[in-house]
Formats: structure tokens, sequence, C-alpha cells
């Protein structure tokens, strides 16, 4: 019994083990954002700027913050000189916060207000 337990115990640990590469952070891929999982955050304006990006984007979006600001951003677009990669769009949760400073409403509704400012490149 015990030559198999240690002949079972040498072959898993034989076994190749790949490690995963840690994650990008603040990086996700919307691509697939409007599909058989799909959850409304319940803002229109919100839903349909995250299937729009991820349909633009030919790499990963960019999203920075949690709770209620948080910034949303396309690097690259499957396109070239798409409208999508040359704007930061900020999402406010809190309609009770003002207009940012530099920036334009994009979308507002009764759960988030999204603005857009300039990327500078």
């Amino acid at each position: 019994m015990f030559k198999i337990a240690f002949l079972v115990m040498t072959l898993v640990s034989c076994a190749k083990h790949t490690p995963t590469p840690p994650p990008v952070p603040h990086m996700y891929d919307l691509s697939g954002f409007i599909g058989p999982s799909f959850e409304t955050t319940n803002s229109p304006c919100l839903d349909g700027l995250l299937v729009n990006l991820g349909a633009a984007c030919e790499t990963m979006v960019q999203i920075e913050g949690a709770g209620v600001i948080t910034e949303l951003s396309c690097h690259k677009t499957k396109k070239k000189d798409s409208h999508w990669e040359q704007y930061t769009f900020i999402v406010i949760g809190d309609l009770s916060i003002g207009h940012p400073p530099n920036t334009h409403q994009f979308c507002r509704d009764h759960a988030a207000a999204i603005y857009f400012k300039s990327v500078h490149k």
C-alpha cells in the first residue's frame, strides 16, 4: 500500500505545472460584456458605454477607481483614429456630486452621470 501511495505522489509531483501570470491591475476585457453572462448595472448610460468600449477596443479597457467615481479608458482601438481612444470617461454614481473640472457631459440617467475629457497623446 505504501509503495502505491508513494508512486502516486511521485507521479503527481512530476506533472507539469504551468504558473499563471499575475493579472494586469485595473485592465479588463469587456469585449464579451454583452453576452450570456451579462449583468446590467441598472444604468443605461454605463451599460452602453461599457458595451461600446468593449466592442471598439483592441486592447483591454483600463478601469480606475471603485465606488462613486470611476475612470474608463481605451488605449488602442480596432479602427485607426477612433474617438473611443481619444477620451477618458468619468462615471459618477452619486448624482449630487457636481461636474468634474475640464470635462463635458456624455450621458446621464437615474443611476449615473458620465463625463469625458480629452486624452493628450
